[in-house]
C-alpha cells in the first residue's frame, strides 16, 4: 500500500476521491477554487507540504485511493512561542477496506511531520470513540458555543416550530453605552495587526496563529464567503482587537443569521466596543441570531455584556437554536472535537488553563460552504 500527498496535477482524482470516499456531491469535489484555497494557497501549507502538493494525503491499493486524510497546516502560537500543528478535515477509510490498515497508516504518515498540536474540529461520536483511544489524545464533548439573538419571535417561528419555550431565559441583545475614546472601524493593516497581535494577544492565548497572515489568507482571500473584518483602535490608531463576521442566508433566503469567527480583544473598552457593532450589524442585517464557537471564555466576556448566552448542554434541554440549515437539523446542535498536543507542549501549559485556549470555527473547515 502506498500512503502519499495528492500532488497539484492530481486535482480532478481528488476530486472524484472525495466523492467516492467522503460524500457525494461534496462541495470540495464541486469546487476547485474552494480545494484550492484550502489545501494549497495557505502559505503554511506550501512551507511544510511543498508547493506541488495539496495538503491532502491518500491511502492507495493498486494504484486506487482507498482512504483520504485532510489536513490544513498552520503555525501554531503557545504564549508568543511559534511551533506548527495540523488541522484534519477528515480521516476517511469505506468499511470495506478498513481491513487493510489504511487509516492507521495515514495516521502515522501525518505523525511523521512532527506536529506540535492536531486539532479536529466537527467530529462525529464514531471518529471521537477512535481518538479518545489514542495516545496524546484528549475528545471535547461539546465545543462552546454562544447565541445572541436579534429576534427572539422570527427565530421561534421560523427555527423553532413557534416553541418560544425553548428560548424562555433568553432576551434579545442590547448594546451598551460606553464612554470610551475607542472606535471601531472596518478596516485591517496587516502590520499594525502583526504589531498588537504578537506583543499583546499571543503572549496570552494559545492556539493557531492569527497572525495578518493567516487572517489574509483564511478571510480576505476566502473564495466564496464575504468575511468582514472590524478593528478597536485607540486614539493613536493603534489595534486593541479585531471581530471578523459574516452574514449567513439560510431557509432559501428567507432569513440571515451571522456568524462570528473571530473575537480578538486587549481589555473591558475593546471588549465592549467590538461587542456593540455585533449587535450593530445583527440590527442593520435583520438577522435572525447570531452564533460564536469558542473555547476562550474571555474572547466572549464583551459578547455575553450585551446579552449573549453560551449553550448549556443538557439531555433535558438539548436544543437553542440549530447549527445546521442545509437542511435544518434539529437533532445536532452543539459541536465535537478532539486534541492532540505533543509532549514537549505538554510540558509548558496547563490545560486547566482554559482562558488561555483560542480556538474557533476558523481553524478549520468547519465554516465552509456546503
Amino acid at each position: 500500500m502506498e500512503v502519499r500527498l495528492f500532488r497539484r496535477d492530481e486535482t480532478k482524482l481528488l476530486q472524484q476521491s472525495i466523492d467516492d470516499l467522503w460524500a457525494k456531491n461534496h462541495v470540495l469535489s464541486r469546487d476547485e477554487r474552494l480545494l484550492q484555497h484550502m489545501f494549497y494557497d495557505n502559505p503554511v501549507s506550501q512551507r511544510v507540504f511543498g508547493d506541488t502538493h495539496y495538503g491532502f494525503l491518500g491511502a492507495w491499493q493498486d494504484g486506487k485511493p482507498i482512504g483520504l486524510f485532510g489536513l490544513m497546516a498552520f503555525d501554531v502560537n503557545m504564549k508568543g512561542a511559534k511551533s506548527f500543528g495540523f488541522a484534519p478535515t477528515n480521516w476517511i477509510v469505506p468499511p470495506e477496506y478498513r481491513h487493510t490498515g489504511a487509516g492507521l497508516l495515514l495516521m502515522r504518515e501525518m505523525f511523521k511531520w512532527s506536529p506540535s498540536l492536531v486539532l479536529n474540529l466537527g467530529i462525529n461520536p464514531t471518529v471521537a470513540s477512535l481518538y479518545g483511544k489514542m495516545g496524546g489524545y484528549q475528545v471535547l464533548p461539546d465545543v462552546p458555543r454562544w447565541i445572541g439573538l436579534v429576534n427572539k419571535d422570527k427565530t421561534a417561528e421560523l427555527l423553532l416550530n413557534g416553541d418560544r419555550r425553548v428560548l424562555r431565559y433568553y432576551e434579545q441583545i442590547q448594546p451598551i453605552r460606553v464612554q470610551t475614546p475607542y472606535r471601531v472601524v472596518e478596516e485591517f493593516d496587516a502590520e499594525k495587526w502583526d504589531a498588537f497581535y504578537w506583543s499583546t494577544f499571543a503572549k496570552k492565548s494559545i492556539g493557531f496563529s492569527r497572525d495578518a497572515s493567516f487572517l489574509t489568507w483564511r478571510y480576505l482571500q476566502h473564495p466564496t464567503f464575504h468575511y468582514r473584518l472590524f478593528t478597536c483602535q485607540d486614539e493613536q490608531g493603534d489595534y486593541k482587537g479585531l471581530l471578523v463576521f459574516r452574514i449567513e442566508s439560510i431557509l432559501q433566503g428567507q432569513a440571515k443569521i451571522g456568524r462570528i469567527v473571530e473575537s480578538m480583544i486587549n481589555d473591558q473598552d475593546s471588549a465592549i466596543c467590538l461587542a456593540n457593532k455585533v449587535v450593530e450589524l445583527g440590527n442593520a442585517h435583520d438577522l435572525l441570531f447570531i452564533d460564536f464557537y469558542c473555547f476562550s471564555s474571555i474572547s466572549s466576556w464583551g459578547l455575553e455584556s450585551v446579552g449573549f448566552k453560551r449553550v448549556l448542554k443538557s439531555d433535558s434541554d438539548k436544543l437553542v437554536v440549530p447549527t445546521r440549515f442545509q437542511p435544518i437539523d434539529l437533532e445536532i446542535t452543539y459541536m465535537m472535537a478532539a486534541m492532540y498536543i505533543n509532549r514537549e507542549l505538554r510540558k509548558k501549559i496547563s490545560l486547566i488553563e482554559d482562558q488561555y485556549w483560542y480556538v474557533t470555527k476558523g481553524d478549520a473547515d468547519q465554516d465552509r460552504p456546503n
